[in-house]
């Protein structure tokens, strides 16, 4: 449906087939289904240590992925405005390469929907929550087989960016101690939405100026992420406009709300990429 894939990921981890991709989703979805009702009648379970090892996983994860795209569409000479899939060379396999770990990370952040339901946090599950993981897992297969690299760089580059925050964020909740400093999560969410808008515009600069990047991706990349904003921007309406602001130290009690998330919100991060649900 979408022509020839790229030969330069065949071979790729999970890549030459869409049968990993789609059953791990499917899987995905069953086991916050079956989870839940595996923990109806059982005690919710802490998971203080594995959280702090996984936060600081992530974090370290998309520091990576931000340094090294920031490199490799240096080295190539990457145009902001709009890049095409071939004229930079091994700079857009290099690029390819860590867009590779951008979609293995999606499959990871399944983790967070799984320890909310472990948890028993049923409340963070919320269709913007399940949505924005499982199709962004599916959406980025995609991209690697067809558009690797070139224009596909950017999103995944601001994305790396605010996940380190949130994950941050996240890994900081763990400690008690810290929760004093934890004032800054609404700054989160606007950071996430002028993210999208980033992206967006971004993607529409090389349809007013084509370089030869494939026009009906530009659309919908454009057209999902058109989405995320409308969701993002219901989530934080909700959340910050219909009632006033409590303090984010007592909405963190010691012991109680140390948790992968925030008091009833969500962040994402996307391209790609975020998303989480405070508490």
């Amino acid at each position: 449906m979408f022509g020839p894939r790229d030969t330069r990921v065949r071979g790729w981890f999970m890549l030459d087939s869409y049968l990993p991709t789609f059953s791990l989703t499917v899987m995905y979805l069953l086991s916050i289904w079956l989870g839940n009702k595996c923990m109806k009648n059982r005690p919710a379970l802490s998971l203080r240590s594995i959280l702090t090892l996984y936060n600081l996983g992530i974090t370290l994860l998309s520091m990576y992925m931000l340094a090294e795209l920031i490199l490799s569409s240096w080295e190539g000479g990457y145009n902001l405005q709009c890049q095409d899939l071939a004229s930079a060379g091994e700079a857009d396999v290099r690029v390819a390469k860590v867009l590779w770990w951008y979609y293995f990370s999606k499959l990871i952040e399944f983790l967070d929907t799984i320890f909310f339901v472990l948890r028993k946090k049923t409340n963070q599950i919320t269709f913007l929550h399940v949505y924005h993981h499982a199709s962004m897992f599916n959406i980025w297969w995609c991209v690697l087989n067809w558009i690797p690299c070139g224009q596909s760089f950017f999103g995944p580059t601001l994305n790396s960016f605010i996940h380190i925050l949130m994950y941050s964020y996240y890994g900081l909740s763990v400690f008690p101690s810290m929760h004093k400093y934890l004032w800054w999560k609404k700054y989160l969410t606007q950071a996430q939405l002028v993210q999208f808008v980033l992206t967006i515009t971004h993607t529409m600069s090389a349809v007013v100026k084509p370089c030869g990047f494939p026009f009906g991706c530009l659309i919908f990349q454009s057209s999902y992420m058109l989405t995320l904003v409308i969701l993002f921007l219901n989530f934080y309406f909700q959340t910050y406009r219909k009632k006033p602001m409590k303090k984010e130290t007592e909405e963190l009690p010691a012991g109680k709300e140390v948790k992968n998330g925030f008091s009833k919100a969500y962040f994402t991060a996307t391209n790609g990429v975020m998303n989480k649900k405070a508490q």
